[in-house]
């Protein structure tokens, strides 16, 4: 298996950071318990009459503020959900690490629809059949198409550690481009396709680091600094890679940093969102190469996995669903979630033509979907035209 990745960076851990299998564990736990609660209450063998009654609907009242009682008051969260679409439609297993190709047609992304070890498939974005890419008893994860969408590049285990491999689209010519005994995962790709940059755990320092490999002479490999889930700008004029890096002090929960790639060498290391509450991962670039999207885990939830068998606590932790994914300004303005609280929406990557796709369990089965953002100008000088509204058809009385 992959290195785990804990949510402050301080343990190795699985490659995506997505703590909801103890999570879905504990439902099926409850269920089950309950089951067994209703099937106790009456002794075996024994019957007992189920008395009738009268059919009274709860009363429900409210003042003149809309106060209803027995109901408890809900806060209104906005929610961009108008342009929700799904893309995958997995019924077991689950698809995830989605990633677009530049002209926004087709996708490739790891499933484990059809063995308990992920394959990678391609698909179009609003077709319904996958073609599966790879199949061997090993694993293969993080997908990242070329800049000309030829070739698929992805971390395998097929051979004992992880390591750096690219395919073409038509599943042929597998070549292995980094060897040795760290664990490298999550590859991506240049604006001119000759690099990669992609993260491994050194064996020496116990940390993720980036590192950037020819992918003409794999032989030429270079370290640049510490890091997980490094992201190139596909702007060949920002030339820039962001990734997550765990803070050193205080929370220690990720953050979402930023660093410039001159004549191979990282300078000006930026650190662009972070957050106390959350831990901020997984970042993705937006066509333009000026904004940021990414998703953010929230620390109730780890703090509740963590202390599962603590039964006062886990009443104590307030309800979470788990990740949810933001949109943010490169130089760290407009900060804006996309996604509510009702479901776990992780590993987002932004497509050419503005929508984000990412991964979500909002039917129970992770698969892919995307949704578009509405666009903000913050700085324009003439008001919003109300006749643009999406309801602007709806007359007022």
């Amino acid at each position: 298996m992959a290195p785990n990745v804990s949510l402050d960076g301080s343990l190795p851990g699985l490659y995506k950071v997505k703590p909801l299998q103890i999570q879905k564990a504990l439902h099926i736990i409850v269920v089950i318990t309950s089951l067994l609660a209703i099937a106790g209450c009456n002794r075996i063998g024994q019957w007992k009459p189920v008395e009738e009654t009268p059919d009274v609907k709860p009363s429900v009242q409210s003042n003149v503020y809309g106060q209803m009682t027995p109901f408890e008051p809900v806060s209104f969260t906005p929610q961009n959900f108008s342009s929700l679409t799904q893309h995958s439609f997995c019924k077991e297993g689950g698809d995830f690490d989605p990633d677009i190709t530049r002209d926004g047609k087709w996708i490739v992304f790891s499933s484990l629809r059809h063995s308990p070890n992920p394959d990678l498939y391609i698909k179009r974005v609003n077709g319904f059949t996958a073609t599966r890419l790879t199949s061997d008893p090993g694993s293969e994860i993080h997908p990242a198409f070329s800049p000309r969408g030829d070739k698929v590049a992805y971390a395998s285990n097929r051979d004992g550690g992880w390591d750096i491999w690219v395919i073409g689209v038509d599943g042929t010519n597998p070549v292995r481009l980094t060897d040795g005994s760290s664990n490298d995962i999550h590859p991506s790709w240049s604006p001119d396709g000759k690099q990669l940059v992609y993260c491994s755990y050194g064996p020496r320092s116990n940390q993720w680091e980036l590192w950037l490999v020819s992918t003409e002479n794999p032989s030429i490999k270079k370290m640049i600094g510490y890091g997980l889930f490094p992201t190139w700008n596909p702007n060949a004029e920002i030339n820039k890679i962001a990734f997550q890096l765990a803070r050193y002090r205080g929370s220690q929960w990720f953050s979402i940093w930023t660093i410039d790639i001159v004549q191979d060498e990282a300078k000006f290391p930026t650190e662009i969102v972070s957050n106390v509450d959350y831990a901020c991962v997984t970042p993705s670039w937006s066509p333009d190469g000026k904004k940021l999207t990414y998703c953010t885990v929230d620390k109730r939830l780890y703090e509740k996995n963590q202390s599962a068998t603590d039964a006062n606590a886990q009443a104590a932790a307030p309800p979470v669903a788990g990740e949810d994914i933001w949109v943010v300004d490169l130089d760290g303005r407009n900060n804006n979630r996309l996604s509510g609280s009702d479901a776990s929406d992780y590993s987002p990557v932004w497509a050419t033509d503005g929508r984000i796709y990412f991964i979500s369990d909002r039917q129970y089965i992770d698969n892919i979907w995307s949704i578009k953002p509405y666009e903000v100008d913050f700085t324009a000088t003439e008001p919003v035209q109300l006749s643009n509204h999406p309801q602007s058809q709806i007359l007022a009385n």
